[in-house]
C-alpha cells in the first residue's frame, strides 16, 4: 500500500487552507475536539489511524492466517499507537532492506568477477 502520510496530508492542509493554523501532528485524545486546532488534530491523526486500519483489514482479508504488522516511516509509531493491527514499528526497515538487496548485489558482482568468460 502506497498512500500519503501524517506529513503530507497536513502539509497540503496547512498550505491549502490560508486561514487554519499549523498544529502539532498528535492524538488529541478524542474524535471531536473543543477548538480549531483539536478539530484539526482530530481528523489528521484519527484520519491516517482509521485509513491505516482499513487497509490492513483489507489486507489481513485478502492474505488470510495472521500477517505480522510492522509499520515504518516518519509516523509510525504515532499511528502504531492508535492502530489495531500494527504490532511493530521499525524506522530503519526500509533501508535495512535495501543494505541486504545490495550485499546480495555485491555477492552476486564478485561471483560474476570469478566465472570463466564463456559461462557469462
Amino acid at each position: 500500500m502506497i498512500a500519503p502520510g501524517l506529513g503530507i496530508a497536513s502539509d497540503a492542509l496547512f498550505s491549502r487552507a490560508a486561514k487554519l493554523p499549523r498544529v502539532e501532528i498528535k492524538d488529541p485524545g478524542k474524535v471531536i475536539g473543543t477548538n480549531t486546532v483539536t478539530h484539526m488534530q482530530a481528523g489528521l491523526y484519527y484520519g491516517a489511524v482509521d485509513m491505516v486500519d482499513g487497509m490492513l483489514t483489507r489486507m489481513k482479508t485478502e492474505l488470510g492466517g495472521k500477517p505480522k504488522v510492522i509499520a515504518t516511516g516518519g509516523q509510525a509509531k504515532l499511528v502504531a499507537k492508535g492502530s489495531k493491527h500494527i504490532e511493530h514499528t521499525d524506522e530503519f526497515l526500509t533501508l535495512e532492506g535495501l543494505r541486504i538487496i545490495w550485499e546480495k548485489n555485491q555477492v552476486a558482482d564478485a561471483a560474476k568477477k570469478h566465472e570463466p568468460k564463456a559461462a557469462r
